[in-house]
């Protein structure tokens, strides 16, 4: 009885994994194709966290954004990254202006 149990738990993981698996490879080629943003005051200064410096976390964010006609924020979306540095990036663009209004992808290096 326990392998029939085993077996559909497996079955259903494995269902699961392949199904997030393919939202993913779906929808990375959107992002691929869109460019780098480009901030109107030139680079984006962004708060090292101290919870983050003090853990030694580094690495890089990508954070894809949407615009509003004015250049500002609209909506951001982590792409990758730590969380925790992933906040202070989010924090740093929504009082950044950018230019064009069009979808684009901002990177920022998270270093020690």
């Amino acid at each position: 009885m326990k392998t029939s149990i085993s077996s559909a738990r497996m079955l259903r993981r494995n269902i699961a994994l392949s199904l997030a698996a393919s939202l993913l490879l779906c929808s990375f080629p959107a992002f691929a194709q869109e460019s780098a943003c480009k901030s109107k005051g030139g680079e984006l200064k962004v708060a090292y966290p101290d919870l983050a410096r003090r853990m030694k976390i580094y690495g890089t964010v990508r954070l894809h954004l949407l615009l509003t006609p004015g250049g500002t924020v609209r909506e951001s979306k982590v792409l990758g990254g730590n969380p925790v540095l992933a906040s202070a990036a989010q924090d740093a663009v929504k009082k950044a202006h950018f230019e064009g209004s069009e979808p684009c992808v901002a990177v920022f290096e998270f270093k020690e």
